[in-house]
C-alpha cells in the first residue's frame, strides 16, 4: 500500500515538474495576468534617461517614457507629446504641447516639466547637446515651450524623436537629485527594477492619454547582452520576443515548434571606414579596388544568410532622402586587380602577395563584437582580399578595446554598424560619419570641404525638398570618395512566440520597438 501511494506521489510530482517546464519562465498567463516577456540585447544598469541603454529600453521596449515627436516606419514625423511645432528663427523653435497628459505619479505634463527634464538631460547626457543642438528651453505659457539652439538647425523636430529627449517627471529623482525610478507618460508604468540582473517590470497606466487595444497586463524585460543567451531563452519559451540572435541559430530556431523567425530590413548599416593615415589608402582608386573585390550579394545572401540587403547607396533605398543612383562599385575582380596594378601595388617577388613600397602589404581589419554580422563580414572580406593577393588579418574586439584601437589608429579598415535613422533626418548620419568635424572622420583623417558645405546646408534648412536635394548631392560626393563605405544593409531578426499578436516592426527606430498594441493570444 505504501509503495502504491509512493508511486502516485512520484507520478504527480513528475507531472507538476513537466507542466512547469513546458510553461516556461515567460509566464504568459499567471494569476489572471497576460505577461509579455522581452529579451533586451544589452545590460541595463540604470533607468536614468541620460543613459542610452536605459532610455532605449524604457521608450522602445517597455513603453514607459515618450518623446515630444514620433516617427513612423516611412520616416515621417508625427505629433506625440507635442501637438505642433514651428521654426521661428535660425536658432529658435516653438512647440505646442498636449494639455491632456499626466505623468504616472498623477502630476501634469506641461512646459515646466519639459524645460526641467530637457535641461537636466543636457547636463547629464553630454552627447545630447550635439545630437539636438539645444542650448536652453524657455517656457512661453503652460503648454508652450521655446527651444533655443546653439547652431542653425532645421533638424530639431527629428532630433526630438530620439530616446535621449524622452520626458520624465521630477519625482523620478529623490531629494538628493539621485535617479530612483522612471516616472514617464507612456502606456506602461514602472512596477519594479532589479539593478543586479537588469530585470524590469511594468504594468499599464490607467490614465494614459490615448486608447490602446492590448490585453497585456504586464511587460517583463530581461537584460540579455549575450546573443546566444537570447537564442536559448527563445527556444526554451522563456521569452516571447528576442532579437539579434546568432545567425548560426536561425535554422534551428525556424524549425522549433511554438516560435517564428521574422526578418526585417532596418535603417542601420554595416560600413567600412578606411584609415587615410595609411599612405596607400590615400589613393581613392586603391579604396575603390578594395570595394570591387568584395561580393556584396554573397555577403548578404550567404554570409549573413539573407539577414539584410545589398546596398544601393549610403542609405536603405526606402528612406525618402536616399540617393539610389550613386555608384556602388559592383563586384569585379578584374577591375580590382587592374586598379591595384595601376597604383603600383603588385606582387614584385612572386610570393603570391602584393607589395607596397617594396614591402608585403599586410592589412589589419578590426570590428566590434556586439552586432552578429560584424565578425562574419570581416572574415569574408579577409578571403576576398586573399583572392586579389592582399594579406589581411581580422580582429573582433570588445567595446573598450575597439575604441582604443580606433583612437590609436591601429587598423587599416574598421567595420562599424550604425543606425542611419538614430535621428531620422537627411543630414544626421552624414554629419556623424562623413563630416570633417565628426569623430569618425578625424580618426581616419578624412576631409572633403565641399561635402562639409552640403551637409551643413542640409542640416540648416527645414525646407524638406531642399533638405533632401542637398542630402542627395552630398551622398554622391561621399560615395565617390569611398573613405566611408556601406558594405551591407543591416537586417533585424526577431524570434517571436506563437502567442504574440499585433507585433509590428519599424525600420525608423534606434534598435527595435514593441508597440503598445502588442498582445498575447
Amino acid at each position: 500500500m505504501k509503495l502504491k501511494r509512493l508511486m502516485v506521489y512520484l507520478i504527480l510530482g513528475f507531472s507538476i515538474l513537466l507542466f512547469a517546464g513546458c510553461s516556461g519562465a515567460s509566464a504568459k498567463s499567471e494569476n489572471g495576468e497576460k505577461v509579455l516577456t522581452i529579451a533586451f540585447p544589452s545590460t541595463v544598469t540604470t533607468l536614468d534617461v541620460s543613459n542610452g541603454d536605459g532610455a532605449t529600453m524604457l521608450k522602445e521596449v517597455a513603453g514607459v517614457i515618450e518623446t515630444l515627436v514620433s516617427v513612423d516606419s516611412d520616416f515621417i514625423l508625427h505629433p506625440s507629446l507635442a501637438k505642433e511645432w514651428q521654426r521661428t528663427g535660425d536658432t529658435t523653435w516653438v512647440f505646442k504641447l498636449r494639455d491632456d497628459v499626466t505623468f504616472h505619479d498623477g502630476t501634469k505634463f506641461n512646459a515646466e516639466a519639459v524645460k526641467w527634464c530637457i535641461e537636466r538631460s543636457l547636463v547629464d547626457n553630454t552627447s545630447l547637446a550635439k545630437t539636438t543642438g539645444i542650448a536652453s528651453v524657455d517656457v512661453i505659457d503652460e503648454y508652450t515651450v521655446q527651444f533655443n539652439t546653439s547652431v542653425n538647425t532645421g533638424d530639431l523636430p527629428e532630433a526630438l524623436t530620439n530616446v535621449g529627449t524622452a520626458i520624465i517627471a521630477k519625482s523620478s529623482l529623490n531629494d538628493k537629485g539621485e535617479f530612483v525610478s522612471a516616472v514617464g507618460t507612456g502606456y506602461f508604468k514602472q512596477d519594479s527594477f532589479d539593478v543586479s540582473s537588469g530585470k524590469f517590470e511594468c504594468v499599464p497606466y490607467d490614465n494614459y492619454w490615448e486608447d490602446v487595444d492590448s490585453n497585456v497586463t504586464r511587460r517583463v524585460v530581461l537584460s540579455q547582452s549575450d546573443s546566444s543567451t537570447r537564442s536559448l531563452s527563445a527556444q526554451n519559451g522563456e521569452v516571447d520576443i528576442a532579437t539579434d540572435v546568432p545567425f548560426s541559430d536561425l535554422e534551428t530556431l525556424a524549425d522549433k515548434d511554438g516560435i517564428n523567425v521574422e526578418k526585417f530590413n532596418t535603417a542601420r548599416t554595416y560600413f567600412f571606414s578606411y584609415n587615410l593615415n595609411k599612405d596607400y589608402l590615400k589613393d581613392v582608386n586603391v579604396r575603390k579596388a578594395l570595394i570591387y573585390a568584395i561580393n556584396k550579394e554573397d555577403i548578404v545572401n550567404d554570409v549573413l544568410l539573407g539577414v539584410g540587403s545589398v546596398p544601393t547607396g549610403v542609405f536603405i533605398e526606402n528612406m525618402p532622402w536616399a540617393n539610389n543612383d550613386v555608384d556602388t562599385y559592383e563586384y569585379d575582380v578584374n577591375k580590382a586587380t587592374s586598379l591595384l596594378d595601376a597604383a603600383g601595388i603588385k606582387d614584385t617577388d612572386g610570393d603570391g602577395y602584393r607589395d607596397y613600397n617594396g614591402q608585403k602589404l599586410s592589412m589589419n581589419i578590426i570590428t566590434g563584437s556586439r552586432r552578429p554580422g560584424n565578425s562574419l563580414i570581416v572574415q569574408a572580406v579577409e578571403g576576398y582580399f586573399e583572392n586579389i593577393g592582399i594579406e589581411a588579418s581580422v580582429e573582433v574586439l570588445e567595446g573598450n578595446a575597439l575604441t582604443e584601437a580606433q583612437k590609436a589608429g591601429n587598423f587599416d579598415m574598421v567595420l562599424s554598424s550604425a543606425a542611419t535613422g538614430y535621428v531620422p533626418s537627411a543630414s544626421y548620419y552624414l554629419n556623424t560619419y562623413y563630416h570633417t568635424n565628426s569623430n569618425n572622420a578625424k580618426q581616419i583623417n578624412y576631409s572633403n570641404p565641399e561635402l562639409d558645405k552640403l551637409i551643413d546646408a542640409c542640416k540648416a534648412t527645414n525646407d524638406m525638398n531642399e533638405k533632401y536635394a542637398l542630402s542627395k548631392q552630398a551622398q554622391v560626393l561621399a560615395q565617390n570618395d569611398v573613405a566611408v563605405y556601406t558594405v551591407a544593409n543591416y537586417g533585424a531578426v526577431f524570434v517571436l512566440s506563437d502567442e504574440v499578436e499585433n507585433f509590428s516592426y519599424s525600420a525608423a527606430v534606434h534598435d527595435f520597438i514593441v508597440p503598445y498594441e502588442t498582445s498575447l493570444k
